[in-house]
């Protein structure tokens, strides 16, 4: 595509009355999140509630066709997309993105809270004070898991559309990583303070290149009646 045409194409965006629309969803529970344990790489399935909550999430977006839909390959995304597009009317693939993958909590993965603040005191300490101003042995910098968001974050936006819908499903870290990368937020940890539950919905609008939170950490649906949610929508 040449230059030119490339301005063309970002001038009408940004002078669209049409917003490309991202919901952020984060995978359903599996037993290592109902114990407590950080999972990080380790490819864990959704359990049974966690298949319930993506099922729920799902009745809530099936009317809400998505132009693109890319997830985490890990397991317990990936069957969280795939149960949500099964209930969906639209026909967008599900994408796997290697860079939405969960950040790697080294040493400290399959065990739990408990445990990694037995076992390194020290480490976990600073770690509930500031997550990413420190890193487990054998895990993901802080440098890294910014680096990987901002290249996820750099492809979901160029290619999103006006009046296009975008589905990203993946994990609570990547999640926020990508979300301080798209509202241009430098304090990571600040975003960590911002809680985001299984099967949660957090929705960011873009007006061409200026985005706009409109919900954050949204889980309706899991607490209504199934003729309730269908009733939940989002308006502009």
């Amino acid at each position: 595509m040449s230059r030119k045409k490339k301005e063309l194409l970002r001038s009408k965006a940004e002078n669209t009355r049409e917003n490309h629309r991202i919901f952020f969803i984060r995978h359903g529970e599996t037993d290592w999140n109902k114990n407590f344990r950080y999972q990080g790489l380790s490819d864990v399935e959704l359990n049974e509630f966690g298949l319930e909550q993506a099922r729920r999430l799902g009745l809530r977006l099936a009317k809400t066709e998505p132009t693109r839909v890319v997830s985490s390959p890990l397991a317990r995304a990936l069957r969280t997309a795939e149960e949500i597009m099964r209930l969906n009317s639209g026909s967008a693939p599900i994408e796997t993105m290697d860079d939405l993958r969960e950040i790697s909590f080294g040493c400290w993965e399959g065990l739990t809270f408990s445990e990694v603040s037995k076992r390194y005191p020290d480490t976990y300490g600073r770690w509930r004070l500031a997550p990413f101003s420190v890193t487990p042995d054998g895990g993901e910098s802080i440098g890294e898991i910014i680096e990987r968001s901002r290249g996820a974050a750099d492809d979901i936006v160029r290619r999103g559309v006006p009046g296009g819908v975008t589905f990203i499903v993946a994990h609570g870290a990547i999640l926020r990583s990508l979300l301080a990368s798209m509202m241009n937020v430098s304090d990571i940890d600040l975003m960590w303070m911002m809680r985001l539950d299984n099967c949660s919905l957090t929705v960011l609008d873009f007006w061409g290149s200026h985005p706009s939170l409109l919900t954050l950490n949204d889980t309706h649906h899991t607490r209504m009646s199934e003729r309730d949610i269908a009733r939940l929508v989002f308006h502009v």
